[in-house]
């Protein structure tokens, strides 16, 4: 393994007709960076798909060090930062536009919004995260949802070229397996039988293996973060999602949040700080702690955003989202709620899509209609208070009256992921206006006059018309009733119609 790394970062220099690049996720934590060292090394071994597979970690290599589990474990092996690509190493762009680049996906499948363009060049996927890719004849997929991407792997090299493994390339999959299946806790409920099985393989290469000892010095190498800025804890386990305009860093932490909010009373100021510097609009921190001695798994998550309509749409639409997280609110203010997490099963890995279902719906989409009719709001200043719709936190709406009640609800709006007024359902204030027999306030004889205003109707409404019209209508596409159709008439209801 360490000849192999060091002669693929000696080919960086040299020009191939064809270069096959074995790219890990984002995060790269310890299964994404392992999966594209060692199955770099197979598809080198079986000249898959190219002369030369490069494997690839997806971050600078300035923020190597925020990966204190991969460093220790690299380490451990003899493979320093060194013997390692980074993707500030090599111009994934210049190679997609020269026609040479092929690009394998290990532990992600779909590739991130700045990347797009790169997507045509995919020839293989190895994941176990939920699929987001669509299927296509010309990219080989084995996308399952076992624990540890490196399991999918390592079952890939058993298949096909068992002989390349060896005590080095064994032990970095266990290490990785056995971090991502939480040591195999029955309380985590995270690894699978495939994970068991693969996991028993790997360990007839490294003879007296103990997963406990190897999980718990990986851990603790996890945990050691006591060197690390605010800024970097945030970096250290980071997923960036960015749909419609709106982008979220999802933050991971070997700890509970609870602890960074204890550390750190100025935690809102540091997160908007965090935020600005990278253009995100918001941020969702989840935390963890396991007790290995009870195999206690808790597990904790914060959503944070400056704009109030983001941050309340967040947290209404995860609380009743699938699957149930059991979430419970245990503080909150005007720019972060603290949730205590229920269910303890549901890892980042289902979170994740939870939070683009909710960031793809039309109300966090900077392309809004509104709907009070027809008419294209404008697009809003994401930085503003002010949520998506055409509506402003200090002023009423366009199509509301001055000296209306609306006016006078300023801080119930303030704290509204969508104004109120988006969401009018005129059919269901007429079925309630119904249900309470509004028509038969009037009693027999008590007609209006000319003139005379309805006493339900606000004087000077501009719904002193439009909605009794409305209403009347509505009444006699709703009601079949030859009694209202004959006191319409009465009422002339139907003159323009007659004439």
């Amino acid at each position: 393994m360490e000849n192999f790394l060091k002669k693929s970062k000696a080919n960086l220099i040299q020009s191939y007709d064809s270069v096959c690049v074995i790219l890990g996720n984002e995060s790269c934590d310890l299964d994404s960076a392992v999966c594209a060292l060692v199955f770099a090394f197979f598809l080198e071994h079986k000249k898959k798909f190219s002369s030369v597979h490069l494997p690839v970690l997806n971050i600078a290599k300035e923020d190597y060090c925020l990966k204190t589990e991969v460093v220790y474990f690299l380490k451990r092996f003899n493979i320093s930062s060194d013997h390692l690509i980074f993707r500030d190493d090599i111009c994934l762009d210049a190679l997609k536009e020269s026609g040479k680049l092929k690009l394998v996906l290990v532990d992600h499948n779909v590739l991130s919004n700045s990347d797009s363009n790169l997507d045509s060049s995919v020839v293989q996927i190895v994941d176990h995260h939920k699929q987001e890719h669509p299927f296509s004849e010309m990219v080989d997929m084995l996308i399952e949802p076992v624990g540890s991407c490196s399991t999918l792997v390592a079952s890939l090299i058993f298949e096909s070229a068992p002989e390349i493994l060896d005590a080095v390339s064994a032990s970095l999959l266990l290490g990785a397996i056995v971090v991502d299946v939480a040591n195999f806790s029955a309380t985590a409920k995270r690894a699978t039988a495939k994970d068991e099985q693969i996991f028993r393989k790997l360990s007839q290469y490294v003879p007296n293996i103990s997963k406990e000892i190897l999980y718990k010095e990986l851990q603790c190498a996890k945990e050691d973060v006591g060197n690390l800025k605010f800024e970097q804890l945030c970096q250290k386990d980071r997923k960036i999602l960015e749909v419609g305009g709106i982008k979220l860093s999802i933050c991971g932490f070997p700890f509970l949040c609870s602890t960074l909010l204890a550390k750190y009373p100025d935690i809102t100021t540091k997160l908007q700080d965090f935020c600005n510097v990278s253009g995100y609009q918001g941020a969702v921190l989840m935390g963890i702690s396991i007790n290995h001695e009870t195999d206690e798994v808790k597990r904790d998550l914060v959503i944070y955003s400056r704009l109030a309509w983001l941050k309340t749409r967040i947290c209404r639409e995860i609380e009743k989202g699938e699957p149930n997280l059991d979430l419970h609110a245990i503080k909150s203010n005007a720019e972060y709620v603290y949730y205590n997490q229920g269910n303890i099963t549901a890892t980042r890995k289902a979170v994740l899509p939870m939070l683009k279902v909710i960031l793809s719906k039309p109300e966090s989409s900077n392309n809004i209609f509104s709907h009070r009719g027809d008419r294209r709001t404008s697009v809003p200043n994401l930085h503003d208070e002010s949520p998506p719709d055409g509506s402003s936190a200090s002023n009423s709406g366009i199509d509301t009256p001055t000296n209306s009640c609306i006016d006078d609800d300023e801080e119930d709006r303030r704290s509204s992921p969508v104004a109120k007024l988006s969401e009018f359902n005129t059919g269901a204030v007429f079925a309630n206006i119904e249900s309470t027999k509004y028509v038969l306030f009037r009693r027999p004889g008590d007609e209006l006059h000319a003139g005379e205003r309805d006493p339900l109707t606000p004087e000077n409404s501009f719904a002193e018309s439009h909605f009794d019209q409305s209403y009347k209508k509505f009444v006699l596409n709703h009601m079949d009733s030859d009694a209202i159709e004959k006191k319409l008439r009465q009422e002339n209801f139907f003159r323009e119609a007659d004439e």
